[in-house]
């Protein structure tokens, strides 16, 4: 099963396929740590118990009122055509990526690594993924950019009928955030999502 997932994975890379759209995400701002620390997820992780902590406080000052609330937290936007869009909870290590897609993922910090990859030359796409299997930092591309968040919606430019509503309210929320920017305006093929093997064949999808 994994190997097919690896022949699959070869098969993506060869189409080069990008897909265009807007990806919106809370920032987690109740964590410690960030993405690019380097301080890995450990037995007894001083950074998830901080974290929990800390969200724990977030969610009861919400809850009498004391706090801001998700609705009233600040979204971030950002559009374009993306190669990928990865989001883990975990390093997910493995013998083929001994570090992990996100080395400093936290499994108990309430929060995942949300990993945007660009439209870049297929070369480029190769460093990237060269990089998971060395010790060097796999985020050091201007193409690439991550982020540690709670939440986020991406909206596909060309998303079917039965996103309608997701799409709606993004477009409602977000939409003059991308009106001016030209690369959300654009054709792109559509994809689908894979969740630890399981194909969700929505291109529009909204995580917490």
């Amino acid at each position: 099963q994994i190997l097919k997932r690896y022949h699959f994975a070869l098969k993506t890379f060869l189409s080069h396929h990008c897909y265009e759209g807007t990806v919106s995400f809370l920032p987690a701002q109740h964590t410690v740590g960030s993405p690019r620390d380097g301080k890995p997820c450990r037995a007894g992780c001083f950074v998830c118990r901080q974290s929990k902590q800390q969200l724990e406080e977030e969610q009861k000052k919400a809850l009498y009122g004391l706090g801001d609330t998700e609705e009233m937290e600040e979204w971030q936007v950002v559009c374009g055509k993306f190669l990928a869009i990865n989001a883990t909870n975990m390093s997910c290590a493995c013998p083929r990526s001994p570090r992990g897609l996100s080395p400093a993922a936290h499994l108990g910090d309430g929060s995942c690594d949300l990993i945007l990859i660009r439209k870049c030359s297929r070369f480029n796409f190769l460093r990237f993924l060269v990089r998971h299997r060395n010790q060097d930092d796999q985020f050091d591309f201007t193409f690439v950019e991550v982020y540690r968040v709670k939440r986020f919606h991406f909206t596909s430019k060309h998303a079917e009928g039965e996103d309608g509503d997701l799409q709606e309210r993004a477009k409602q929320r977000f939409g003059p955030l991308c009106s001016d920017s030209p690369a959300c305006c654009r054709s792109a093929a559509k994809s689908s999502w894979n969740c630890d093997g399981e194909i969700l064949h929505s291109p529009a999808i909204e995580v917490r």
